[in-house]
């Protein structure tokens, strides 16, 4: 009787493991060599507004291993992606929420090694008080880690003074200090948004989007943090 080659079952957990285990160790080395999974929570920044080549879509091109979770959304504020939204802002086309609409932070399910976040632009010219944006972070930051993720900040990105109310110029200014001051704290990643900016020439006509070029070098940063985080994941 001639022998019959068992089918092979489903991969075992132990299997997995210890392939992940493998992929941890290869990770310290070569970031580029084990694939990762990653979170995005961001505004129309890291959306990549008005911009042929976005972030997410460089991203992909750049690391081809990275399975991405797109959560960007245009004109999100961070006190409603914390409690949960039906659109970011009023009337909001769906192609600027791609995945739609999201349950509160804390409900929705993340799968994701590596968990990003820039948010908190939109909520300093609504004039959410530095001490309330610094608690969002925290609330924000539990979530992450609970879920077993890696996070990473984007930073804010920088926004001349002259342009909007100085009450409004001011307000973000301390949210940049928040984020960097609750990084240092609490051991995050920083991608350095905030200081990533080389002259009106990287702004848009609204004074507030980035420019292809401007949005490469942001995207470009953020590579770099995502995979100084793949060696914690």
């Amino acid at each position: 009787m001639p022998h019959v080659r068992p089918f092979p079952g489903p991969v075992r957990s132990n299997e997995l493991g210890i392939r992940e285990l493998i992929c941890r160790l290869v990770r310290k080395f070569c970031v580029r060599c084990c694939p990762l999974s990653v979170e995005l929570n961001g505004d129309s920044i890291l959306f990549g507004w008005d911009c042929p080549d976005t972030p997410v879509l460089q991203m992909r091109a750049r690391r081809p291993k990275w399975t991405i979770t797109d959560r960007n959304a245009c004109g999100l504020r961070m006190a409603d992606f914390m409690v949960g939204y039906q659109e970011p802002f009023p009337g909001a086309p769906s192609n600027m929420f791609p995945a739609g609409p999201q349950p509160a932070f804390g409900e929705a399910v993340h799968a994701s090694q590596v968990i990003v976040l820039g948010l908190g632009l939109n909520d300093s010219y609504g004039l959410l008080s530095p001490e309330g944006y610094r608690q969002q972070l925290l609330d924000a930051l539990a979530i992450i880690r609970s879920s077993g993720a890696v996070p990473v900040f984007t930073g804010l990105a920088h926004i001349p003074s002259g342009y909007y109310d100085p009450a409004q110029d001011a307000n973000l200014d301390a949210f940049h200090q928040v984020m960097r001051d609750v990084a240092q704290e609490q051991g995050v990643i920083h991608a350095g948004w905030d200081e990533e900016y080389q002259g009106e020439g990287d702004l848009q006509p609204d004074h507030i989007h980035r420019t292809q070029p401007a949005t490469d070098r942001l995207t470009a940063r953020l590579i770099a943090a995502i995979d100084r985080a793949a060696r914690r994941a």
